[in-house]
């Protein structure tokens, strides 16, 4: 039997086995040595430091304090809520009680007033405004025995005042110093005006007749070109009615695309002065004729303005102290246009006349009246005005604005109303300073029939607010 391979196997196995452990034992106990012999790094990382404990702990007692800070303050807040709850609660109480009283009371007014109702106070209604204008002015003339003076020093307040919106006020003064040192106070309108729609206005009371364009839209100071007034268009020995006292209505209507105007009255009407008929309004009516009349205007284009007027009246003859008077028909008739747009302003009017012969004294005083015939005054006018800021950006000069007028009256028929005849150019500088704040200077040449010419210097300050 052979077994010597199988014990030769057994001898090398064994034989490797015991070669290989005693290696490996002193290879693991080399490691275990190198190991000891090192620093335990991962083991001194998880383990803290006594610094880095205190100042945890630290920070531990600052958040154990400010939580009992925190704690302090909100002890301290519920306690002030709980006062403002309080507090709040005590209002709202006292709050009902007092609605409670107010609805007590107003039940009890509401009783009372249903017994005894009181008027309603409507003067919450009213609305005033003064406005007007102050005029100061200097004249000077080469008529043989004239003198150049500073003119009349004029305030001409306007009171204006609203009931709603349907009634309206207007009231214009006139006070002035005169030559001798007095006042002279005049009223030149005082009129209500009721508002029945946009088309219709209802005036009564003395009011600027709306015969021609000067008298209602040009007279006013401020708004006149000239220092003077056109020939003719003055209250005396002038051929233009200046105010009436009675009815007068008046508004606007569309024509197609134009617009059209109107304006229609019934008063007292003229009466008879020494020179002519004195076209201004009476208190009080000396016959019991009514003058009437009116105007109407139509603008074609924009800008231009196209007016018709028309009046008549019947006019007693002045008093004498003895002798019988009598009544004659005064008619007048004129047309006026204005076309105003940019920097230009140019107008013109024209008014005819016509008083039948009457028997008249020429003043207060004559023993017996004068047969005075047929008379008939022709008076017109023409002007135009140029802003120049239409020409220069200059500040200064762009608030000049020249202004030339030629007028004339003309008188036919009784000799002593003659006088009053004058034909005259006028030429002026405006500066404006404002839209209602002018200083002018003008020269102007007057010719008469029988008497020399004058040249005259006129220069005013108008202030209108």
């Amino acid at each position: 039997m052979r077994i010597w391979p199988q014990q030769t196997d057994r001898s090398h196995s064994d034989i490797r086995d015991a070669r290989s452990a005693p290696a490996v034992k002193a290879i693991g106990l080399a490691f275990a040595a190198f190991g000891l012999s090192q620093p335990l790094p991962a083991l001194a990382q998880t383990q803290p430091s006594i610094a880095d404990l205190e100042r945890r702990v630290e920070a531990l007692e600052a958040q154990v304090r400010q939580a009992a800070q925190a704690e302090q303050e909100l002890q301290a807040l519920k306690a002030e809520l709980a006062e403002v709850k309080g507090r709040t609660a005590k209002a709202e109480s006292d709050a009902s009680q007092a609605q409670s009283t107010a609805n007590q009371a107003q039940s009890d007014v509401t009783r009372v007033a249903a017994v005894n109702p009181a008027p309603p106070d409507d003067n919450s209604l009213i609305r005033f405004q003064l406005t007007g204008s102050v005029v100061a002015d200097f004249s000077a003339n080469d008529a043989p025995g004239s003198h150049s003076s500073f003119g009349e020093a004029k305030f001409l307040p306007i009171f204006l005042a609203s009931y709603g919106d349907r009634l309206l006020f207007e009231g214009h003064m006139e006070v002035s110093s005169t030559s001798d040192g007095e006042t002279d106070t005049s009223l030149e309108y005082a009129q209500l005006d009721f508002l029945v729609n946009k088309w219709l206005t209802v005036t009564a009371g003395k009011f600027l007749t709306p015969v021609g364009q000067f008298q209602q839209s040009l007279h006013t100071p401020w708004i006149n070109k000239l220092p003077t007034r056109p020939v003719g268009f003055v209250e005396d020995g002038g051929d233009e009615p200046l105010s009436d006292i009675g009815v007068m209505v008046r508004g606007g209507f569309p024509v197609g695309s134009m617009k059209a105007t109107y304006a229609a009255f019934v008063g007292n009407g003229p009466r008879m002065g020494d020179a002519g008929p004195v076209l201004e309004g009476f208190g009080g009516d000396d016959n019991s004729d009514k003058a009437f009349g009116g105007r109407v205007s139509i603008f074609p284009i924009p800008h231009l303005e196209l007016g018709l007027s028309g009046m008549h009246a019947r006019i007693k003859g002045l008093e004498a102290v003895s002798g019988t008077v009598s009544q004659a028909d005064y008619a007048l008739i004129g047309g006026d246009f204005a076309f105003t747009k940019g920097y230009w302003d140019i107008r013109g009017e024209y008014i005819h006349s016509r008083l039948d012969a009457i028997a008249s004294a020429l003043t207060p005083d004559d023993l017996l009246p004068t047969d005075i015939p047929r008379t008939t005054w022709n008076n017109w006018y023409v002007q135009a005005a140029y802003r120049l800021a239409g020409i220069f950006d200059n500040p200064i000069v762009a608030k000049i604005e020249p202004v030339v007028r030629y007028s004339q009256l003309r008188v036919n028929g009784f000799s002593d109303f003659q006088e009053n005849e004058e034909k005259r150019w006028s030429v002026g500088l405006d500066y404006w300073f404002a839209p209602s704040l002018v200083a002018k200077i003008a020269y102007e040449n007057s010719n008469f029939p029988e008497d020399p010419s004058v040249n005259s210097f006129h220069a005013q300050v108008a202030f209108g607010f």
